[in-house]
């Protein structure tokens, strides 16, 4: 897909929904988050997001883990 194309019909839909403080990173905050609490490993997540080392996501998201791990 398009990214140009992604973005305008993100804003059309947000728009739409009357989400006007809902910007498209934040699901991307929000997968990572989600998939965290769900006790998915920071590796997948890591390869998920695309990053290219496993410290982006584990020094963004790492509040998410439970403490011990």
């Amino acid at each position: 897909m398009e990214p140009l194309n992604v973005n305008r019909r993100f804003e059309q839909l947000r728009a739409a929904a009357g989400l006007d403080w809902l910007h498209l990173h934040y699901l991307r905050h929000a997968f990572a988050t989600f998939l965290l609490d769900q006790g998915k490993k920071m590796r997948t997540v890591m390869e998920l997001l695309g990053h290219s080392t496993i410290r982006m996501p584990a020094d963004t998201y790492g509040h998410v883990l439970p403490s011990g791990s």
